[in-house]
């Protein structure tokens, strides 16, 4: 029962739209009607122009990451479950499912980026760190932050494995199947990034 109870909270928690609430009462501006539409920090940070842009990005990332973090590592101890690694990701998944089924947007949300760094940085920091200076690069390369998010996934589905791949199907296999199936998560919650990039590089060629 406290299981279930401590999942619900995580999916509850992951659910709150800091991106949306913080704009809508510093710039009286719902971001669902600017840019791509999503509630995320990227979007979010449109609205504001110059210097404001990065701050803004920046503290609604943590919001966002903090959504994670705290269920994955504090929610086992708050709820007196057994601290292992398969209850730290299944409260971090329902904290990423939260924020992407979203019961205060009527199951709709974000894309999980940042909610999905809190809960490795909880559960797998070293690879977290290794994924992060990869996001950069390629975010800075390519000029788009969703082909960094993507980098970021793909190198968490490859690096958690490949740290210690002795234990990586045996004492750390739900961590594993995490950094995997996030990585899926991530391609898919991206598919309208994906799917506009082509069109328009298909328009550009005609």
């Amino acid at each position: 029962m406290s299981l279930g109870i401590a999942i619900l909270l995580a999916w509850i928690l992951g659910g709150v739209p800091f991106g949306l609430l913080v704009v809508r009462a510093w710039k009286g501006v719902d971001i669902r009607q600017v840019g791509s539409g999503n509630v995320g920090a990227t979007n979010a940070s449109r609205v504001f122009e110059g210097r404001g842009r990065l701050p803004v990005f920046l503290g609604i990332y943590l919001f966002d990451f903090f959504k994670g973090f705290v269920p994955a590592m504090f929610f086992a101890t708050w709820f007196g479950l057994p601290e292992t690694v398969d209850r730290q990701v299944a409260l971090g998944a329902a904290a990423v499912l939260g924020h992407c089924v979203s019961p205060f947007l009527g199951l709709k949300g974000g894309k999980g980026v940042a909610t999905t760094t809190g809960v490795f940085a909880a559960v797998e920091p070293i690879a977290l760190v290794a994924s992060l200076v990869v996001f950069g690069i390629v975010a800075r390369l390519t000029r788009q932050v969703f082909w960094g998010s993507l980098a970021l996934g793909l190198t968490l589905g490859l690096a958690v494995p490949l740290r210690e791949p002795s234990t990586a199907f045996s004492d750390r296999w739900a961590v594993s199947v995490a950094a995997i199936t996030g990585a899926l998560f991530l391609l898919y919650t991206h598919r309208s990034n994906l799917r506009q990039f082509f069109v328009t590089r298909r328009e550009a060629k005609v």
